[in-house]
């Protein structure tokens, strides 16, 4: 038997934006979290036997005995019959129950095997310990234990907390901490002195009589019994961790939860939202309690001194607070839960450093409340949500509130700075207040956290925590297998992006449910690496379309504005330390075969900015007209009226819109292109066919408009009608990319594919449900294609998906278990509650197949292994983009260098890695908008210094520095002013930007860039290039240590009158540029220096050196 230790940390209701949230407020956006830094990121699938969305109840059972159970379950299976419905007992109403039997075959759940092990065991919890995610661990109760009559909560058998309450303190589990007393303690009784948040048995009993949350005896004094120390607060645990005599502790830390979602009045309970609390100045955490980390460091404490240690532990711990806020769509409730369990992690982490065979694995089982983030002004507005595109006053658009600090419309929350130095506002958005199945992703970490399976269904948990504690591996559950990618025989290989736009696990949820059913496989479950996708800007923290692009396209952070050009209007210096060149250019540049493919319209940024830069995305003709002369080999989209001139009718019906009279399509052919505009053509190419260019569609291949809208113009979500009526029936871009890999594939040095499904985000930005699904589905397709061509054709080929933001924030919701199961039409429109106040309920519409207009047609999802899984709806946050619940995956060649949470600017490194190989990228540093001080080390480093006055340094190595704005100190290699003593340089290129800037290229060969600006440049030793470029510069070509080297000053016609000094006739030449020749220069004395002039330009003056020392040979052509 093993006697390694697991630690379970269950933050319930919590996805990536939650977490997104919390790190906003605590570390910035580029700072990370301790869940941030845990080892391995799985998407978790939570649905129950019955139902899609996991239940607290379910879903910890599910967690505790590794089976899929029914939502109702607290322990117990329901039994069925023959047709597999559910039995019901006649006489009571309810389902009849049977004994659940574990994965491991026991009657036992993975807590009460480890106690019956003689491991070391704790139960945490911030809300009552009967609460699902710590109570179904250690107890279990059935409809036969719900009293007769029950109604509300006490009518379920998770209700029943007094019975669940008892069974934990019979447990056995060495250290229980949590809320509750009200369950501990029979009606009338007094509460111990110790419990100072307790003031007397009549406020207890005013909190709750009912037989189901008040038992019969004292549990507190059966807990001293059976040799547990009870505490109270957060001073007595931390005493009673500190006495090494204690090895068994009952913590009870308030009332009912250490949590105020509900805050008791003479006049009865109040919702514990944001409003309330401040209005009753109300803690959204009881003050004494201590935090569900600090809980956990005293139970370790505990747990390590204890004999039974040696046979290892077993923790598990629930953060209630994050569900139980989140279901009231209380954002700041909800922020401190998160920074709770993230502390909890960090301790983890610590108990992880000293005890290195410990797993950590947390994991919510659902989505509570659908949260998202967007940036708002200083107050937090609302969020348009759900249009129907009609003028119809009885559906209009539904405005959803946003929170900010203390509420709907309130002060919005402001992030810890970013790296670039900036703070953002953000507010947040609600789907609605139920639990969703959402956007869950699991982490681990430590011992066997990279066994995980790639798609994590909920049974897993249980299988990672079970082989880890018992050295046992239990059987899967039989869903599709993953297939791996065959290992690479290169070090370098092909790069296909696909860039489903505006997509989260939520969005392709609703089309595993839907294609699949939830124990289905879409291809993007059967990718092998998953990570956390951080998608913020240089300004702002939602990724947008066009500056997501460039990131993704040069692998730094650009403004949310920026189609390549950065904030101060130059182009975007790559990752690689090239300015104004993408990694596709790059591909191009090195002899790959390239390709762009969309199924909106080719200048959509998501292909565009990849080849293109222009001042606003808007110029779209601009950008088709760039992608086109950029030597892509294959494009594949949208956008006929982009390529035709005012006047010239296309294929599709519409007129062009380009003014500058060029007709694209006919450059294109007469270029080399075999141009096509059908799927019928694109799938029967000419043979030997080597550039393509692929037209689809006047505009987008999709129409992005609700659904509602569409019917009424008689459209579907995809395609639309030529003049005859005829319909287009375009490619998919499954079918796009289907039919450029065998063209691109032929090219011996390899090739890269970038290829966007637009309308997962425009479908989406309208809240079109219906054409969300098609959309997804397509992207899900060309994921298929990709990895059938890695496995079938060549195994060095990297296929890497990523969205930049969260179109919409979708939500599946069903009403099971509370409420009657969803017919397959509903007659009246249908809205769920939202983000609730003190005075009011907003009501979000929901959608249906075509729309949210009654009668509404629901989705049916296709059936589990378990039998069918009924109707369901969909909600959605808003019309936003949010910075959402992002996940990028890999597969293939290089798939591991993915991290368990990726800043958007890593998927530029991944595929720059792969197609020039691992050691092909510098290092890299970028500054603020103020005066930064930015060092390099002794290897290749990139150094861009945007705005301000800065001091930059590159180290030892062969860099690349860029000034930017300001008056910038620039050396090329160490920070000194004096001599490097010997020390050998690198060959640095050094860009001065704006600004007045000294430049000194120390030791090497170096090319020195003064650009705007009177500039001061040194070469100092080594074989130099500077050029002063535009203002009065002065140009030195050694320092004054003496070092020597062949230099070359760049003069150029209208830059300004450079000064140079320690020119040496006999070894440095003049560089002359933009076709300058020596004939057209004049060379004459002005006292101890000579002018070099242009007519009456002065171009240079060059100091000690007389004129008639100059002949043809000291000029060179640069």
């Amino acid at each position: 038997m093993a006697n390694n230790h697991v630690i379970f940390i269950h933050p319930d209701g919590a996805s990536p934006a939650h977490f997104t949230m919390a790190r906003l407020v605590k570390e910035g956006p580029d700072g990370r979290l301790n869940w941030d830094t845990l080892d391995e990121a799985r998407v978790y699938l939570g649905h129950m036997e019955d139902q899609l969305t996991g239940t607290s109840n379910g879903g910890a059972v599910t967690h505790a005995t590794g089976v899929k159970v029914y939502a109702e379950s607290f322990g117990f299976e329901v039994v069925r019959d023959e047709n597999g419905n559910p039995v019901v007992d006649e006489a009571t109403g309810r389902v009849v129950e049977e004994e659940l039997t574990a994965l491991s075959g026991t009657n036992q759940t993975i807590m009460q095997e480890a106690v019956a092990a003689n491991k070391a065991t704790a139960l945490i919890n911030s809300g009552a310990i009967a609460e699902p995610g710590s109570g179904a661990f250690a107890a279990k109760v059935g409809q036969a234990d719900v009293p007769a009559g029950a109604v509300g909560f006490g009518a379920f058998p998770r209700g029943q907390f007094a019975e669940i309450t008892r069974q934990v303190v019979e447990s056995g589990i060495d250290v229980i901490l949590g809320g509750g007393l009200i369950n501990y303690l029979p009606v009338g009784t007094k509460p111990p002195a110790e419990a100072v948040y307790a003031e007397s048995a009549q406020q207890l009993d005013a909190i709750s009589t009912d037989a189901n949350i008040r038992p019969d005896i004292n549990l507190i004094e059966l807990a001293e019994s059976l040799g547990y120390t009870v505490v109270y607060t957060e001073e007595q645990l931390k005493a009673a961790a500190a006495n090494p005599k204690i090895l068994k502790v009952l913590g009870i830390f308030a009332n009912e939860d250490t949590f105020n979602d509900n805050i008791p009045t003479p006049e009865g309970n109040l919702r514990g939202v944001e409003e309330n609390l401040l209005a009753t100045d109300t803690e959204p955490y009881v003050p004494t309690a201590p935090t569900v980390g600090e809980m956990l460091k005293a139970a370790q404490t505990i747990l390590e001194r204890n004999p039974k240690f040696e046979n290892g532990s077993f923790t598990v711990l629930e953060e209630e607070g994050t569900d139980n806020f989140g279901n009231i769509n209380n954002a700041s409730g909800t922020l401190e839960a998160l920074l709770r369990t993230d502390e909890a992690i960090g301790v983890a982490k610590e108990f992880y450093e000293r005890h290195p065979n410990t797993l950590i694995i947390t994991a919510a089982d659902s989505d509570a409340g659908g949260l998202q983030i967007d940036d708002t002004d200083a107050i937090v507005g609302t969020f348009r949500t759900n249009p129907t595109g009609l003028d119809l006053p009885e559906f209009p658009d539904f405005e959803n509130p946003g929170d900010g600090q203390n509420g709907v419309g309130t002060e919005a929350f402001v992030t810890q700075p970013s790296a670039s130095g900036n703070t953002y506002n953000f507010g947040a958005a609600w789907a609605a207040t139920p639990d969703f199945a959402g956007a869950i992703v699991s982490k681990a970490h430590g011992l066997n956290a990279d066994k995980l399976p790639v798609t994590l269904d909920n049974t897993d948990i249980y299988r990672a925590m079970y082989e880890t504690l018992f050295g046992v591996d239990l059987p899967d559950r039989e869903v599709p297998e993953f297939v791996p990618a065959p290992e690479a025989t290169k070090d370098t290989g092909n790069v296909i992006f696909i860039h489903p736009d505006g997509t989260s696990p939520s969005m392709y949820g609703f089309a595993r449910f839907a294609s699949q059913g939830p124990d289905g496989r879409l291809n993007y479950d059967q990718f092998s690496n998953s990570g956390v996708y951080l998608g913020h800007m240089r300004d702002q923290i939602v990724g947008t379309s066009n500056a997501g692009a460039v990131t993704h396209a040069t692998g730094v952070k650009a403004q949310a504005g920026s189609f390549g050009l950065d904030e101060f209007g130059d182009p975007v210096v790559s990752r690689s330390g090239k300015r104004g060149v993408t990694i596709l250019e790059e591909a191009i540049a090195a002899g790959k075969a390239t390709a762009v493919i969309n199924s909106g319209f080719i200048a959509e940024p998501g292909t565009g900015a990849f080849l293109a830069e222009v001042e606003n995305r808007s110029d779209v003709t601009e950008i088709t007209k760039q992608i086109l002369e950029s030597g892509v080999d294959i494009i594949l989209g949208g956008g006929e009226i982009h390529y035709l001139p005012v006047g010239t009718v296309g294929r599709f019906g519409q007129e062009g819109i380009r003014t500058d009279g060029r007709n694209l399509i006919e450059e294109a052919e007469a270029a080399g292109y075999t141009v096509v505009f059908s799927k019928e053509e694109l799938q029967n190419l000419p043979e030997g066919t080597t550039k393509l260019l692929g037209i689809f569609a006047a505009e987008d291949t999709y129409n992005d408009n609700p659904e509602e809208l569409n019917q009424s113009l008689g459209l579907d979500s995809y395609g639309q009608f030529l003049p005859d009526g005829t319909p287009t029936n375009p490619p998919t871009i499954s079918e796009m990319l289907a039919a450029a890999l065998p063209i691109l594939s032929a090219d011996p040095d390899g090739f890269m594919v970038v290829a966007e499904e637009e309308g997962t985000d425009n479908l989406a930005n309208n809240n079109n449900s219906r054409g969300v699904l098609e959309a997804t589905l397509r992207a899900d397709a060309a994921f298929g294609v990709a990895m059938d061509f890695i496995r079938e054709q060549d195994p060095n080929t990297l296929l890497i998906t990523a969205a930049d933001s969260e179109a919409g924030g979708i939500q599946v919701w069903q009403p099971t278990p509370f409420l009657p199961a969803l017919p397959e039409t509903v007659d009246l429109a249908l809205t769920l509650p939202t983000n609730p106040t003190d005075t009011e309920t907003f009501q979000n519409p929901v959608d249906g197949s075509e729309g949210r207009i009654p009668p509404l047609t629901t989705f049916q999802a296709q059936p589990s292994l378990d039998g069918e899984m009924g109707n369901f709806v969909t909600a959605w946050a808003g019309t936003n983009d949010f910075s959402g619940s992002i996940v990028a995956k890999t597969y293939g060649m290089n798939a591991d260098l993915l991290n368990s949470t990726v800043d958007n600017t890593e998927i530029y490194q991944i595929m720059y890695q792969t197609l020039f190989g691992l050691n092909s990228l510098p290092d890299y540093q970028d500054g603020t908008n103020e005066g930064d001080e930015l060092i390099g080390g002794d290897g290749r480093d990139v150094i861009v210094a945007f705005g301000g006055d800065d001091t930059v340094a590159g180290g030892l190595g062969d860099d690349i520095l860029y000034g930017g704005e300001g008056n910038d100190l620039l050396r090329g290699d160490l920070n000194l002013r004096a001599p490097q003593n010997n020390r050998r340089g690198g060959d640095d290129l050094i860009y001065g930007g704006t600004g007045n800037d000294r430049i000194s290229g120390k030791s090497g060969n170096d090319t020195l860039y003064g650009e705007a600006g009177d500039d001061i440049i040194w070469g100092d030793a080594g074989d130099d290039l500077l050029w002063g470029g535009l203002g009065n510069d002065t140009l030195i070509g050694n320092n004054f240590s003496g070092g020597s080297g062949n230099n070359t000053f760049v003069l150029a016609a209208g830059e300004g009158i450079d000064t140079i000094v320690d020119f040496h006739i006999e070894r440095d030449k003049i560089g002359l540029t933009n076709g300058l020749t020596f004939r057209d220069l004049a060379i004459g004395q002005s006292g101890s220096s000579s002018l070099i002039t242009l007519g009456e330009e002065i171009l240079a003056v060059v100091n000690g050196v007389n004129a008639n020392d100059f002949t043809a040979n000291t000029f060179v052509a640069v």
